[in-house]
């Protein structure tokens, strides 16, 4: 199905309320995963625009994430209450990307993200991916599910798809990371797309 490219989502009356926290108690509480369906696409597009403003995430438009649904995940309540969005990018057998991944910031405790992070590499294993990548400011996270720091030029697709049309490409403050065999050195690109960096990969974080 074709998408508008000035596709713009439904409005709501109920936005995600910014001072409520959740308070999860295993008892009462069950976290779940699924697959993503294009009713979704509203909830998961007011959620990453809320944190692309400052960067954190890239901005993904209304219509691309409609068209994208079928690579995304959430995490939600055991009474279907959405908590949070991940998308799996596939480029071929040897490689694909965790991106888009974020929870409610009213969440405390719930271990939403990282039921997010298990089941995609989960996806990625059933599919016989050879690694796994992500570009991330929190690099501190994903070191508990054993992803390392790696060369972000190894990622030439991503580079290429995204890095190189991004305007912060020369001061980006995002760690490359991967789990599982990296691509192999042939696949790398010809330049360097970035410029020499003096400042350190990684910032602090509050999480």
């Amino acid at each position: 199905m074709a998408l508008s490219p000035v596709l713009e989502p439904p409005t709501s009356p109920f936005p995600f309320p910014p001072t409520t926290t959740l308070r999860c108690d295993p008892k009462t509480i069950f976290l779940r995963t699924r697959k993503a369906q294009i009713q979704d696409a509203r909830a998961i597009h007011q959620l990453i625009d809320s944190f692309s403003h400052d960067g954190t995430l890239l901005p993904r438009s209304y219509a691309e994430i409609c068209a994208n649904i079928r690579t995304f995940t959430i995490v939600e309540t055991h009474t279907h209450q959405f908590l949070g969005c991940a998308a799996l990018h596939i480029y071929g057998p040897h490689l694909a990307e965790i991106r888009s991944i974020v929870v409610r910031p009213n969440i405390k405790g719930c271990g939403a993200g990282g039921q997010l992070v298990h089941e995609l590499l989960r996806q990625a294993n059933a599919r016989g991916i050879q690694c796994v990548c992500l570009f991330t400011r929190i690099p501190g996270f994903f070191d508990h599910f054993h992803f390392e720091v790696a060369d972000r030029q190894i990622f030439r697709e991503k580079v290429s798809k995204d890095c190189q049309h991004c305007g912060r490409r020369n001061t980006c403050d995002e760690t490359a990371m991967a789990l599982g065999e990296l691509p192999a050195s042939r696949d790398m690109p010809d330049n360097d797309l970035f410029l020499p960096r003096l400042h350190s990969e990684f910032v602090q974080l509050q999480l």
